[in-house]
């Protein structure tokens, strides 16, 4: 018999709520002057996504669970990455399995960087040529250099919003992108929209080799499993 997809129903709309509430709870801390620097928002918000899908967070059959690495070498904060944090997904339901992964440098809004949000849903992010976005672009390449699937993810009190890593090494001279507010750029995570599936890991181990590998700072794992025999509905 053909094998088929089943996916749980709300499942896809579950998993992006749980990264809107780490989002918002990461927010709540910029605003409150909290997170100074942009490694200390990736912390907190891989943090708050640990803590959102801490306790399986059953959906109908369906658990989420998460949990993150970090360098643990001698002086890692000061030295350079190529990657803010290396994201793995691992999906596990009935008629499906898959593991991939994706590369993320992170960057705080301020002067150089900021986020429009146009009517309609429409949201970019406007890039000024400076020394940032040089260091962006060499980040960039450094992270396309292991991975297509690189991104940049830029922290707004606003919301956070996603943009390819290869759209900002088009920029010759600074310039304005498209981008994907972050709970839809999971969800499409999710849907096997985006994700390399050579970017493999299933437990600390593997996921702190991965981390290494790609010359990420942090590395985060996340599991999305079956719970029970079948279900055949449709993604939300």
């Amino acid at each position: 018999m053909e094998s088929e997809i089943f996916f749980a129903n709300g499942m896809v709309k579950r998993f992006g709520e749980l990264i809107t509430q780490a989002e918002s709870r990461t927010i709540e801390g910029m605003i409150d002057g909290r997170l100074e620097t942009e490694p200390s928002a990736t912390d907190r918000f891989l943090a708050r996504i640990e803590d959102t899908f801490s306790g399986g967070n059953n959906q109908q059959g369906i658990v989420f669970r998460a949990r993150s690495l970090r360098d643990r070498g001698r002086n890692a904060p000061e030295r350079e990455f190529g990657a803010d944090f290396c994201g793995v997904l691992n999906v596990r339901v009935a008629g499906f399995s898959q593991t991939k992964g994706f590369l993320t440098q992170g960057k705080s809004e301020k002067e150089g960087i900021k986020v429009r949000k146009e009517p309609y849903g429409l949201t970019t992010v406007r890039f000024t040529q400076n020394k940032e976005l040089d260091r962006l672009r060499e980040q960039a390449s450094r992270m396309l250099s292991v991975t297509p699937e690189s991104f940049v993810i830029v922290y707004s009190t606003r919301g956070f919003v996603v943009v390819p890593a290869a759209s900002v090494m088009g920029l010759k001279a600074g310039g304005e992108l498209y981008a994907k507010a972050v709970d839809r750029f999971f969800k499409e995570y999710l849907m096997c929209f985006i994700g390399d599936p050579k970017l493999k890991a299933y437990d600390d181990a593997t996921l702190d080799g991965l981390r290494a590998e790609t010359d990420a700072r942090t590395a985060i794992l996340f599991e999305v499993e079956q719970t029970v025999d079948r279900f055949k509905v449709e993604f939300s």
